[in-house]
């Protein structure tokens, strides 16, 4: 049977897209690779020919494609008029480029990865399908911010509602949970509304990634109290591999069929004996750095995946 070819479409320091196109190599499946930052940096002609005897030709089609990767994108940032007409240039270039593959298997569907990005909206698919999830609250109204830190005995938490890193490369600012205090709830909301949500006495935190059927846990362990493990060193966190109660995983399953998603990262709080909180869901996920930290070997049942 012939091997599936793959397209990876990402950006040019994606380091998880480095490694698994280096192991599909290794593994002889056949690979190309799409970088969003480097699409004018390259030579590539679409010419679509109304003169006889003049061929159309498109550089940019690979017709044995048939399953794409739908990594992570991004396009060089700029405020003035002329980075943002580059930027919505290349965009452009960059629909028509993937337009061309929409008969192949995604992994993920574009406007299924766009549906999943509200956390908002995920809370409220996981409580229906019977996910624990922390108390909540999306306000911009300064009074109904005080009344359910009231509720919470000031013991609440403030989170990015969209992304935890703005920019990219060294100019990117990694935001992330942090206590939020009487004195910063006029901050927190000006300009934009305020994601709050109570403040869990998280003990550790499980992150779930899921390869189709396959589900894989790895349980971070902290060397010290954090209202966000993510931004703790590496060095004070303990990684191990988890086994998660079947009905929990079926509660993920769930989770996933409802967006339509075939991949993704799930977070999950240990506070209690109780089944885990439910965090988010990131619908492209990191998983690479839990298989160096837990000894796993996740590139392999992801390249299967890929190629199922």
């Amino acid at each position: 049977m012939a091997q599936k070819t793959i397209l990876i479409v990402s950006n040019s320091e994606d380091a998880h897209a480095d490694r698994v196109l280096l192991r599909l190599g290794e593994r002889g499946v056949p690979v190309c690779r799409l970088d969003s930052d480097r699409l004018i940096t390259e030579s590539h002609i679409w010419r679509i020919s109304a003169i006889p005897g003049i061929p159309s030709h498109n550089s940019w089609l690979i017709p044995e494609v048939e399953v794409v990767w739908y990594r992570k994108v991004y396009f060089p940032e700029g405020n003035d008029p002329i980075q943002s007409f580059i930027r919505q240039e290349s965009e452009g270039l960059l629909e028509a480029i993937l337009s061309q593959f929409r008969h192949c298997r995604w992994i993920n569907p574009r406007d299924r990865l766009a549906q999943a990005r509200s956390k908002i909206v995920q809370l409220e698919r996981a409580k229906a399908l019977g996910l624990r999830i922390p108390d909540t609250l999306l306000t911009t109204d300064q009074a109904m911010l005080s009344a359910f830190a009231d509720q919470h005995g000031g013991e609440i938490v403030a989170k990015p509602l969209q992304s935890q890193v703005i920019g990219v490369g060294q100019e990117a600012l990694v935001t992330g949970t942090r206590r939020l205090t009487p004195e910063h709830f006029a901050a927190a909301l000006t300009g934009a509304p305020c994601y709050a949500q109570e403040r869990l006495r998280i003990n550790s935190e499980v992150r779930v990634i899921v390869f189709g059927n396959e589900v894989f846990a790895m349980r971070q362990i902290p060397d010290r109290p954090a209202d966000d493990i993510k931004q703790l060193p590496l060095k004070s966190i303990r990684h191990e591999p988890c086994t998660l109660e079947p009905v929990l995983v079926r509660k993920i399953h769930a989770l996933m069929a409802s967006y339509g998603l075939a991949f993704g990262a799930i977070d999950l709080a240990i506070v209690d004996e109780d089944e885990p909180i439910f965090l988010e869901l990131n619908p492209n996920g990191q998983w690479l750095w839990l298989q160096y930290a837990c000894g796993l070997n996740l590139l392999d049942p992801f390249i299967d995946f890929l190629i199922a």
